[in-house]
Parts: C-alpha cells; sequence; structure tokens
C-alpha cells in the first residue's frame, strides 16, 4: 500500500501431429473419413496470420466435422519435426516449396522442427480417404468432414502422404485460445506434484486445477477463473505492461514468455540474458514467468497475468542506483506495474542512506506507476521495533518493501492461507500475501518445470493480477487499480496475515464495468449476401440486472435480442451491439464485417451436347432441365431462372425444368439458362442444339419421371460390390406412329463413362455410393423403329454419412 515518506521526507504450429499408426498384419480397411470440399459449410473463422519475410500471404482454411466442431489451419503450411536439415529440404521439393524457417531452442531432447511451405495443388485428394485409414488402423468409427477450400484438401493430403511414409509432420493449425474461455488449459506435459488441492495430488496440465490459480482451494484465489471472466467480454487481452526489474533473462530458453516480451539493460556491456547473481542466477525468468507466463500454449506454466501479459524485463544490479534506473527504463519502456523481486535490510542508525530510492519510488508512484516488491525470506517482522522507555523504531528498514510508494507482497504456504515460514510479515508494511510456492518453465539451470519458492514470486503474482484488475477497466487509474486489489482482500486465521489475502476474482469483478463483447461473426468476417447470420454477444451486468441488447448495421437496425438471425446486403458495415442494463446504464461493442455477393452457378443437365450437338424439329417440345446454386443462399427458385433462344432478352421459358416447341428456323441454335439472385447477380449456362425439318417419321418423346433431377438419394443397401441406393426407374416415352421404342439406360458415376444399367420404362438398379456423396447422371435413350433417337437426362446424388 502507498506509504507516506519516512523520516526527513515523509515505489508465451496447433500443432496438431499426424504421424504413422502402428503397423498391423492386414492391409487397414479404406480410410473411415471422408473429407469434401464445402465452402460454405467449413468457412475459416480465423483471419489470416502475419505474412513471413517474405511478404507472401498464408492462406486460412477451415475444416468443420458432423458433429459442428470447428477448427482452422494455414492451408500451404506443414510441420516438419526432425533432426535431419535434409529431410525438410526434400520434403519442400517434392511438393513444390520452400522451408520457411527453423525452430532449434536448444532445448535438451528438443528435436528441431521446420516450418515447410508446399504447393497444395499437387495433391491427389483422391488418395485421402485410404491414407487416413491406414493412419488409423482399427478405428472403425467413420465421419464425414468439410474443408472450406480445394487448397486445403490438398494441404490435408500431403500431410497424411507424408505421414504414412514415416515422417512426423503436422499441421499448422490456428487456434483460438477458445481453452482459458472454457475453463482449462495445457501446460507442460510433465510437471512437478503437490499444486492440486491437497498436497498429494499428481500434476495435472490444466492450469485450472492448480491450487495458486484456481476457485475452490484453500486459497481460493480464482486468478484463473478472471481469466474466463475476462475473456468472455473481451477483456482478457490486457494494454497494461509490466516492468521486470531484475537479473537473467533468457526467453529463448524459456520460451512460455508473451509474445512481443521485450528486453534491454542499465548495465553498461551486460546484456539482459547474463545469468546474473551467482546466488540465484536466472532469476529475472523465473519472476517473468510467474507475473506472465502464457497460458494454453502446450508448454511452461501460466502465469498470473493469464493470456494478456505484456512484460518489459529490464536487467539491473542488486544496487538501489541501477534498481531506480531500472524502474526508469522500464517506465520510458511504457510499463505502468513495476515488479522488484529483490531487497535488502538497513540498520535504523542507517536509514537515511535509503532516502534517495523512497524518493524515487514515491515519485514513481505519484506518476501512476503501481510498484510491487518482495517483503524477503528470513522469516521476519519487518516493523519489529526497539523501544527505549516510550520511544519506539523500527529495528531495520527493509528496501523497497517499506519504501513509500510500494505495494509490499508477503508468501502464503502452499495451498494454505498460512504464512509460508520464511516469508517476511509486519502489521503496518507488508501490504498483502501471494502464493509463495509456485511453478515456473525451465531455465538454462533447470531444464524442467520445477517449484520455486519465496517472496520473490509472491509479488509478481500480485503484480499479474493488479494487470488483470487493470485490464478490466483500462481507463481506471493506478489508485483505483490499488484500491480494488485491497478491497477483495480475504481473511486467513494467521494473525500474521490477517485480512491480507489476495483475491483475484472478486477484484476483477469489481473493477470490471458493464460490459458486452460480440463474440459472433468475428471481426473481419465475410459474410454471403442474404445468408442468414447469427449475431450474439455476451454480457457482464456488474450485479445490476439483465440487459436488453439492440444491434444496428450502421443506422439500421438489426433486431433486438442476443443473439439474433440477420441477413445483410452487399458492403461493408460496422455492426454494433448496444447493452441497456436496468437503471439505465449503457455498453456498446462494435466489428466490422463485409457482406460479398456471389453470383450464382448455373448448369444446364439436357439437353447436352457434350458428345455431339442433338438435333430436334422446329416443332418438337423439348424438355429443357439444369440446376443452380447460390453460394450465399442454395439454389435459386424457379421464378428466378429462366431459358432464352440465341441471345434473346425474352425467354420462352422459366423454372428448372420447362417443356417448350422453339418453333425456330432450321440450323444451330444457342439456348442459354440464366439466373439472377434476389440482388441482381446473374449467371449463365449455354448449349448447342441443331433445328432440322421433321422427317416422315417423327422422332419420340421421352421423360424420366423418376428419380427427379437434383434428387438426393441416400444408401439403402450393399453388397460385395459396395454400398448402394437401389430403386425403380420411371418413365415415360411415346413414338408419334405408335410404333415400338427401344428404351435404354446409362449412367455416368461421377464423371466416369456411361455404362448401361438397365432397358424398359422401369427397370430396378442399384446406384452405388460411399462414405460422401456421389453424383449419378442417369439418361433414357429412346430410339424409334425409324432410328430416330431422344434422350432425357437427370442428375442425382446418392449420399452416405460413415
Amino acid at each position: 500500500m502507498a506509504r507516506m515518506l519516512r523520516s526527513v521526507t515523509a515505489l508465451a504450429v496447433a500443432l496438431l501431429l499426424v504421424t504413422p499408426g502402428s503397423a498391423r498384419a492386414a492391409e487397414p480397411d479404406p480410410g473411415p473419413v471422408i473429407i469434401s470440399v464445402d465452402e460454405d459449410a467449413a468457412k475459416p473463422a480465423s483471419p489470416p496470420p502475419p505474412p513471413w519475410t517474405d511478404g507472401i500471404a498464408r492462406p486460412v482454411a477451415g475444416l468443420t466435422d458432423s458433429a459442428g466442431v470447428h477448427s482452422d489451419f494455414v492451408a500451404d503450411e506443414l510441420i516438419l519435426t526432425s533432426a535431419d536439415p535434409a529431410a525438410a529440404d526434400a520434403l519442400a521439393k517434392r511438393w513444390g516449396g520452400t522451408v520457411l524457417i527453423k525452430n532449434d531452442p536448444k532445448i535438451k531432447d528438443f528435436v528441431p522442427q521446420f516450418l515447410v511451405r508446399v504447393e497444395p495443388g499437387l495433391a491427389d485428394p483422391s488418395k485421402l480417404s485410404d491414407l487416413l485409414g491406414k493412419l488409423n488402423p482399427g478405428r472403425e468409427q467413420a465421419d464425414a468432414l468439410a474443408v472450406s477450400s480445394k487448397a486445403g484438401l490438398g494441404l490435408l493430403t500431403i500431410a497424411a502422404t507424408e505421414a504414412v511414409d514415416g515422417l512426423t509432420v503436422g499441421i499448422n493449425w490456428l487456434a483460438e485460445p477458445d481453452g482459458i474461455a472454457n475453463g482449462s488449459t495445457n501446460e507442460a506435459l510433465i510437471g512437478p506434484d503437490g499444486f492440486g488441492n491437497n498436497s498429494g495430488s499428481a500434476y495435472d496440465r490444466n492450469a485450472y486445477t492448480w491450487s495458486y490459480l484456481n476457485s475452490g482451494s484453500t486459497q481460493d484465489i480464482g486468478t484463473a477463473p478472471a481469466w474466463t471472466l475476462l475473456d468472455s467480454v473481451g477483456r482478457a487481452e490486457s494494454t497494461v505492461k509490466i516492468g521486470i526489474v531484475d537479473q537473467g533473462f533468457r526467453p529463448d530458453i524459456n520460451d512460455d514468455l508473451p509474445a512481443g516480451t521485450t528486453s534491454a539493460s542499465v548495465v553498461p556491456l551486460v546484456s539482459p540474458g547474463d545469468a546474473g547473481s551467482s546466488a540465484a542466477p536466472w532469476h529475472g525468468t523465473e519472476v517473468a514467468d510467474t507475473a506472465g507466463g502464457v497460458p494454453d500454449n502446450g508448454r511452461g506454466v501460466a502465469g498470473s497475468a493469464g493470456p494478456g501479459a505484456r512484460l518489459h524485463l529490464v536487467w539491473s544490479s542488486y544496487d538501489f542506483f541501477t534498481a531506480i534506473f531500472g524502474i526508469s527504463a522500464a517506465v520510458n519502456a511504457g510499463s505502468r506495474i513495476i515488479n522488484m523481486s529483490f531487497g535488502a535490510s538497513v540498520h535504523w542508525s542507517l536509514e537515511w542512506s535509503v532516502i534517495p530510492f523512497e524518493l524515487a519510488t514515491s515519485t514513481f508512484h505519484g506518476a501512476g506507476i503501481l510498484l510491487f516488491a518482495a517483503a524477503g525470506n528470513d522469516g521476519n517482522d519487518v516493523d519489529g521495533e526497539s523501544c527505549v522507555w516510550f520511544v519506539c523504531w523500527e529495528n531495520h528498514w527493509v528496501t523497497p518493501c517499506e519504501n513509500a510508494g510500494v505495494i509490499c507482497v508477503g508468501g502464503l504456504a502452499r495451498n494454505s492461507l498460512d504464512r509460508a515460514s520464511h516469508s517476511n510479515y509486519g502489521h503496518e508494511n507488508v501490504d498483502i500475501f501471494a502464493p509463495y510456492t509456485v511453478i515456473s518453465g525451465p531455465t538454462p539451470a533447470n531444464t524442467a518445470v520445477h517449484p520455486v519458492n519465496g517472496t520473490s514470486f509472491a509479488s509478481p503474482y500480485a503484480a499479474g493480477v493488479a494487470a488483470l484488475i487493470w485490464a478490466a477497466d483500462p481507463g481506471q487509474s493506478s489508485n483505483s487499480v490499488e484500491s480494488k486489489l485491497f478491497n477483495a482482500m480475504r481473511t486467513s486465521p494467521d494473525e500474521q496475515v490477517k485480512r491480507r489475502v489476495i483475491n483475484a476474482l472478486d477484484a476483477v469483478r469489481d473493477a470490471l464495468p458493464p460490459a458486452i463483447d460480440i463474440k459472433t461473426p468475428l471481426t473481419g468476417a465475410q459474410l454471403g449476401a442474404g445468408t442468414p447470420t447469427q449475431f450474439r454477444a455476451v454480457t457482464f451486468d456488474d450485479g445490476l440486472g439483465t440487459p436488453t441488447v439492440t444491434w444496428k448495421r450502421g443506422s439500421t437496425a438489426l433486431g433486438t435480442g442476443n443473439p439474433i438471425t440477420a441477413s445483410l446486403p452487399a458492403g461493408t458495415y460496422t455492426v454494433t451491439a448496444t447493452a441497456a442494463f436496468p437503471g439505465g446504464a449503457t455498453a456498446s461493442d462494435s466489428i466490422q464485417v463485409t457482406v460479398t455477393n456471389h453470383a450464382p452457378v448455373m448448369h444446364i443437365v439436357t439437353p447436352s451436347d457434350d458428345s455431339a450437338v442433338p438435333v430436334f424439329t422446329p416443332t418438337e417440345p423439348i424438355t429443357f432441365t439444369g440446376t443452380s446454386w447460390d453460394p450465399d443462399l442454395g439454389p435459386l427458385a424457379n421464378s428466378q431462372v429462366s431459358w432464352r433462344l440465341d441471345g434473346s432478352a425474352t425467354s420462352f421459358a422459366t423454372g428448372h425444368t420447362a417443356t417448350a416447341a422453339l418453333n425456330t428456323s432450321t440450323g444451330q441454335h444457342t439456348v442459354t439458362f440464366r439466373g439472377c439472385d434476389s440482388f441482381g447477380s446473374c449467371q449463365t449456362d449455354t448449349v448447342t442444339i441443331a433445328i432440322q425439318p421433321a422427317g416422315p417419321n417423327l422422332p419420340p418423346t421421352v421423360a424420366i419421371t423418376n428419380p427427379l433431377d437434383g434428387a438426393s438419394l441416400w444408401v439403402n443397401g450393399s453388397d460385395a460390390d459396395g454400398i448402394y441406393h437401389q430403386l425403380t426407374l420411371g418413365s415415360t416415352a411415346s413414338d408419334p406412329e405408335g410404333g415400338p421404342l427401344t428404351l435404354v439406360w446409362t449412367d455416368s458415376r461421377a464423371g466416369a463413362p456411361a455404362v448401361q444399367i438397365g432397358t424398359g420404362p422401369s427397370p430396378t438398379v442399384k446406384l452405388y455410393g460411399g462414405c460422401e456423396q456421389i453424383k449419378h447422371r442417369i439418361t433414357l435413350t429412346a430410339t424409334d423403329n425409324a432410328g430416330n433417337v431422344r434422350q432425357q437426362t437427370v442428375e442425382v446424388w446418392v449420399k452416405q454419412i460413415c
């Protein structure tokens, strides 16, 4: 707590590794997982990550499974784990790419990693299912997944190909801290036991179970739940930088410090990476970890400042002058919170010699800087006094703990509300107690995740909690942050601690004002014009009650509620959600979205000029069928599609299926199938037909009545040749002269050459499929006794979810 001056003067590549499955005697069954391209179902949720030094954009693909679980990845990057650089070069050469970067932090047992850019178009996605089968032997449960792009499908195929061939290769997944919000994290795989809610608990990678971070333990500090609360309203990213004035910073060894961590030295010719004091080498690295270790990144530990920590590391000697100089450097670098995990006890007769240091800390505090210092590890009362008659004075000045403007932090025993036996204490000048024993990540002296003890770690823990409080309301003053930190303290039965136990969750709740944070869609999202989109926000009511949420696109109302579903026209918009709380308080959040109108895709099914120009007579009724697909809204309505002859502005028919006699001149003509969406975006497909005079024997008429064009036919049987949909085909056919007709049915499966599947008006057939949708092009050909031929074609999809 800020005190008056003494005496004469009154301060972090989700990587999902795909590795070969264990061998078995028999060849694995075909791939149980089918992945197909569906841009709408798997649209990426993440923006592209920043480019590498070559400036080339990094495309993102999305993947969605049948349960709706979504993830994103970089669509042209692989991560290779190998001690052989030649393996990375060979991988890049095989797939037309390049090695972007090597990651080799020189940690014991760490195998170097290479990021390799590849060309997804070189892959053969038809092999992906079998490859996945080989990588998952014995897993009979199958799934159907959608990927958002051909590039993404190719990248997955390349990764699976190399994994089957024996490489340890990974996909560069993007991962958003969707785990802090969910109340769980993944830290280092191996760590020390005894940090659960009982002394015998085994190590758990989930920092939400650690007794000094969780809620529900004896200490019940609630730091990890405070992360979740801040994340729920978009305030987990702190804007407050913590300056760590210490020695021995090695973020290259401990790669768990947040991105953007900066470092400097205020001692000439000494690097920030110097080990520092021989008594406590790499002390600064462990202190920085305690305040700012990045949660949920699969390595290291989790610091109290959680997902939004920002650190500036300043190497200073443990003398007062460079300590002051170090604080100055940290403040000049933008730090608003300073941690000093060092101290000295100055005899009362020499207290005057501390005044320059205290003047500095008092000045910094007055300028709005929060300073935290360790109480010390001597087990002493820093306020212990000597008295002569009625005159008393403190035996020592423990500095900077007792300096004016400094928050002095004592230590709590592991999973206890009692003082750690070696922690200093004091009824006047030890302001708050925080965990004395925490987990730290690797240093050059200790390459394992390990426990550390001391008020050196209680102090940065408290500094990190202050950063959380500031993140809850970035506009508040340092005095407000300090007040909320102390007002939320809990009571210990230990008379040397009393009501000075740090309480992160209540302090953050107290600091967080009524708030709203838009969760979907993400800012920068690309939406389809007219596509129904869910708009959802999370609110924090600060005890005011449930708010009414209204949504606007610019100044245009979208609706009231949370969530709402609305469709937007093409354009770029600011979407704002405003929460109105009982009593009159309001909070708003805005996102930017771009809405694109995609032109429909038009396709003429029949007549077809794929193999030859079809021939008709002038007055012959011709059946025209076609399909349409609006990428934003699905099939167009019949009223939105039309048929036109030779570029005419006037249609001769509407609808996806139409029958009309053209009554036009002999010769070749162009028929256009045109579709326009509700926003006026149009697209066409064309077919060439020939008109010739009617002969003495008129051609037959023919129509397929079952299945309908565009039908989805679900698998209903299987045999030795595979799974299939069995149905009885239906048709109508007649000869104007009343003569006999020869009726032949053919099927072109997934673009393969057509094969005969039946004869007559209504044969029963099997249309084979697989663990995906298979397109069949079914044609009925009618031939009369004069050799006149007419055809009708429909396209259907045989589907199976495995």
